[in-house]
């Protein structure tokens, strides 16, 4: 283990994965690759993982958290992808208030400097070098949004690392109003509240498949993904469609696709009226 501490530079680089006082991402350290996916089920997991840190393992002993590790890594066969990397050291940074924070049991701004991550499925190098796809593709604009109307640790992680799905709300929104949402646009109250109307499906979206928890990507065997299918089949495709994969949504009849796409067309709707 080694003792470090972040820059001021390194910490605004890491804007998406700890944004304020209120919410993170885990997304990359595994949390949402578990065939139990539902929220009360995998916060309920990460509090009884917290608990069982705080008793069993010490930031200052090497041993004890390689004996947690081995004790707390989730076998491949209750993955969704099995062969991608759940570091059991993702926990609650806030008491154990599944409302809070989540984070890095073992990084050295929660340990007073003191560096236990080379004892977790990743180094702690590439833990500090790694920054997800959204970190690039995402405007700061949408990010601003994102951060302003998503309220928890469990949602933000899903919608956050949907860069499409953020993008595609935008381009709906300014095709119905004939211009694109503009950065003092976005801080309207109103505004705000249409945009946590419309985030808040990722987190309760009626027509998920059972593993629609990555949106549009469809785990497989180990490491392999693929592109999920049209939710209407062979039918005709809509500019909304592109919103119904982003939420990992499953084949549906016609009545359900109605509905489906009404559900999202109406959030679009009420988003582009509260723009102006």
């Amino acid at each position: 283990m080694s003792t470090a501490s972040l820059s001021e530079q390194d910490r605004s680089r890491r804007a998406l994965c700890h944004p304020d006082g209120q919410k993170s991402c885990g997304a990359c350290c595994g949390m949402y690759n578990h065939r139990q996916t539902a929220e009360p089920e995998l916060m309920a997991r990460l509090r009884h993982r917290t608990e069982a840190f705080r008793r069993e393992a010490s930031i200052d002993d090497a041993a004890s958290l390689r004996a947690f590790r081995q004790k707390w890594e989730d076998p491949p066969e209750v993955k969704l992808l099995g062969e991608l990397a759940s570091c059991p050291f993702l926990g609650l940074l806030d008491g154990l208030d599944t409302r809070g924070r989540v984070g890095c049991l073992v990084h050295p701004l929660q340990n007073d400097g003191v560096d236990g991550r080379d004892c977790g499925v990743y180094d702690r190098h590439t833990c500090e070098d790694y920054l997800c796809a959204a970190h690039a593709v995402l405007k700061r604009e949408e990010v601003n949004l994102v951060l302003a109307a998503v309220p928890d640790s469990y949602l933000y992680g899903l919608v956050i690392t949907n860069p499409r799905l953020i993008r595609t709300f935008f381009e709906l929104a300014a095709t119905e109003r004939g211009a694109y949402p503009q950065a003092r646009e976005l801080s309207d109250p109103a505004v705000v509240a249409a945009a946590a109307e419309f985030f808040s499906l990722v987190r309760s979206w009626p027509y998920r498949a059972a593993d629609g928890i990555f949106g549009s990507v469809v785990p497989g065997e180990g490491l392999e993904t693929h592109r999920r299918a049209h939710p209407a089949g062979e039918g005709l495709r809509q500019p909304v469609d592109t919103l119904l994969i982003g939420l990992g949504t499953r084949t549906l009849s016609q009545p359900e696709l109605a509905d489906a796409r009404g559900l999202l067309l109406g959030a679009v709707s009420r988003f582009a009226r509260a723009l102006g």
